[in-house]
């Protein structure tokens, strides 16, 4: 008797023996697929005024000037479809919608491996040439697991639904080292920064305030007492420096960790608006939950066995471990390792894919929120503003939820507005988009204040943002308070036509030459 109550309580802390996660990779791929919906989705509304030919960035001059002057190694360097294809307008905007089209394709299980890897080679083509706008950590996060997903998902060609095969250990520990590693080293920078406010333990009482895209709960949050601010930011570095170490325990461990580290995700959801980098982060937790558990929380989900393919089952554990082994020095050098001259070189040689990468978000606080507001005038007078749709700016307008969906010019701006005007080489261009009236970028804004003819003036002044007191909310209904602190760019218009006829694109401010573009 006591044997077998020893057996139940084994089995209840640790789980059954032979583990299998046909239902987690079933949830997985089928919850990729609608992240790289929302991802191409959101690409396709944006592409034209951000990297269309007549966008802030267009990727026509990187394949212009990557032909010329780099020869074989600029698709290594930025690997892309469109150094073959080129880069017209029709052409983006077709390859974009062909990746919402693929990831329904991939929702329905046809062909999964294969249609896995083309989105994951579609998506990286426009992160490659993306610039300025496609460096954040979600794209990253986004092709490392789509890249995953090719291991993990059934090669086969038909839909086998109701059945689905088991994926290769080494496969699915992938997964599991994957959400260690964006849990883990997230907690790592924030300490190993030196930064204070999270030293003290009082970086969340600046955060919803200061971070990108607030939503409207971040308003009420950021008014909440300061120890709940301490607490909050305690239990955040314990969930990513401690609870990821449970991933690799036990059933209970496991189980535990899965609670804590959905919570925290759910906690930032509901704060702010990080594209799809939370929602994908939820994603991978679910690679913690073996069949057993996800089959008495999901009976109706209960898939039928399928064997996996014979090549599958001898490359995807290659080509598991060989990420495994690629992904451990970069792991160490986050950590503060010195890494040897050769494998620094290795790194650099794949880090253009982008699919095996560090982490790490809010290592460094920001504790004031500088915004741009840019204004259009004709006269050098009278100034209107240009209202973007999400980012701050007119101070009553109330944040708003936008996630998973990422406004890219938006949180430029925030960035933009921290780095000053020197560090941030796109927003010249965006400037001379306004003064030709480009209609492509106006596109990405609100509302066009000029919306018969482009203004003859741009300019763009700086304003330090705080969340408003409640009685200031409740008398005048405005989420913001702000205080002009100086001027980040003078006014400025483009050049005079030059003796040849021809109207340089470039603009200057009035009382003094500056070219816009390089």
């Amino acid at each position: 008797m006591a044997y077998r109550r020893f057996l139940i309580l084994t089995r209840i802390a640790f789980g059954p023996r032979n583990r299998t996660y046909r239902l987690a990779i079933w949830l997985f791929l089928r919850g990729l697929a609608a992240i790289y919906a929302v991802a191409f989705l959101a690409l396709a509304i944006q592409l034209p005024g951000l990297l269309g030919s007549r966008g802030i960035l267009p990727i026509a001059e990187v394949l212009v000037v990557g032909k010329a002057h780099f020869g074989f190694s600029r698709y290594l360097q930025a690997p892309s479809i469109f150094w073959w294809v080129g880069a017209n307008d029709l052409l983006l905007q077709a390859l974009a919608w062909m990746g919402v089209l693929l990831a329904g394709v991939l929702f329905c299980d046809i062909a999964p491996a294969w249609t896995a890897f083309t989105l994951w080679g579609l998506y990286l083509s426009f992160v490659s040439l993306g610039r300025d706008f496609f460096f954040f950590q979600w794209d990253s996060l986004l092709l490392e697991a789509g890249l995953l997903a090719v291991l993990v998902a059934p090669w086969r060609w038909r839909p086998e639904f109701g059945t689905a095969p088991s994926p290769p250990p080494l496969a699915h520990f992938w997964l599991q080292w994957l959400l260690f590693r964006v849990l883990f080293l997230s907690g790592v920078v924030k300490l190993a920064s030196g930064d204070p406010t999270w030293r003290a333990l009082t970086a969340l009482q600046y955060h919803y305030e200061t971070q990108p895209l607030p939503s409207p709960l971040s308003w009420f949050f950021f008014h909440l007492p300061l120890w709940f601010h301490e607490l909050s930011t305690l239990l955040v570095l314990v969930i990513e420096l401690v609870v990821p170490f449970l991933f690799f325990t036990g059933r209970l461990g496991r189980l535990l960790s899965f609670t804590l580290s959905i919570l925290l995700q759910l906690f930032i959801l509901l704060t702010g608006n990080h594209a799809f980098y939370n929602w994908l982060t939820l994603l991978l937790c679910f690679s913690l939950l073996d069949d057993s558990l996800l089959g008495r929380a999901l009976p109706r989900l209960a898939l039928g066995t399928l064997p996996s393919s014979l090549l599958q089952r001898r490359l995807s554990p290659i080509l598991a471990g060989l990420l495994f082994l690629l992904s451990l020095p970069l792991f160490a050098a986050v950590l503060g390792v010195r890494l040897p001259r050769p494998v620094g070189i290795v790194l650099a040689s794949i880090s253009p894919f982008r699919s095996v990468n560090d982490y790490g978000a809010f290592a460094v606080m920001t504790i004031r929120r500088p915004e741009i507001v840019i204004e259009g005038s004709r006269d050098g007078i009278t100034w209107l503003s240009y209202s973007f749709r999400w980012k701050p700016g007119d101070p009553r307008k109330m944040p708003a939820f936008v996630a998973p969906y990422q406004p890219r010019l938006d949180w430029q701006m925030w960035f933009a507005a921290l780095n000053g005007p020197a560090r941030t080489p796109w927003f010249p261009r965006l400037v001379v988009r306004l003064l030709e009236g480009s209609p492509d970028v106006i596109a990405l804004f609100a509302s066009n204040p000029f919306p018969d003819s482009p203004p003859t003036y741009i300019r763009a002044l700086v304003y330090d943002y705080r969340f408003s007191s409640w009685g200031e909310l409740r008398r005048t209904g405005a989420w913001w308070e702000r205080y002009l602190i100086g001027v980040y760019l003078p006014p400025s218009a483009l050049r005079r036509p030059s003796p040849e006829g021809e109207t340089e694109r470039s603009a200057a401010p009035r009382d003094r030459p500056l070219s816009l573009l390089p």
